[in-house]
């Protein structure tokens, strides 16, 4: 059992990434003084165990490559987070020119796939569900228009 706040820290990080915002909160949910989250985050960062920009490009991987999110949803998920807006913004970018983001090809599978998940329902209820699942994604009403004219002529 973890008796200090580094040790629970740990093994927290060992789970999964953290920013420092949500690090530091998480300790302090745990019971643990806001000087003692402050020295562990510190020793933590000191360590190369925690880094807000690491974790923003982790996360903007996941949610832009696998997940299929739009750039803008990834950029509102990492500020809300802890993540600074500019660090948001550039990781987001950097990822996208990277990893070769295609947003008209990815909205496109994504709203075939949800489509063809509903497959029992009537075209009108397949069509509003489809848009909100693409809504939720951060997807713009254009762009969602259009993906959503290909799929249902």
């Amino acid at each position: 059992m973890a008796t200090t706040a580094y040790d629970y820290a740990l093994n927290l990080l060992a789970a999964r990434g953290y920013s420092v915002r949500n690090l530091k909160r998480k300790l302090e949910q745990k019971g643990f003084s806001p000087e003692e989250s402050a020295k562990t985050i510190e020793r933590l960062q000191a360590r190369g165990y925690l880094d807000d920009e690491k974790f923003a490009q982790e996360f903007a991987r996941q949610r832009l490559v696998v997940g299929g999110a739009s750039a803008r949803r990834v950029e509102q998920d990492l500020v809300r987070r802890g993540i600074s807006p500019t660090v948001a913004k550039s990781v987001t970018a950097s990822i996208v020119q990277e990893e070769g983001v295609e947003f008209g090809e990815s909205i496109e599978r994504l709203a075939r796939k949800k489509a063809a998940s509903l497959g029992g329902l009537d075209d009108v209820t397949r069509r509003r569900r489809v848009f909100g699942f693409l809504a939720r994604k951060g997807y713009d009403l254009d762009e969602i228009n259009s993906a959503l004219s290909r799929i249902f002529p």
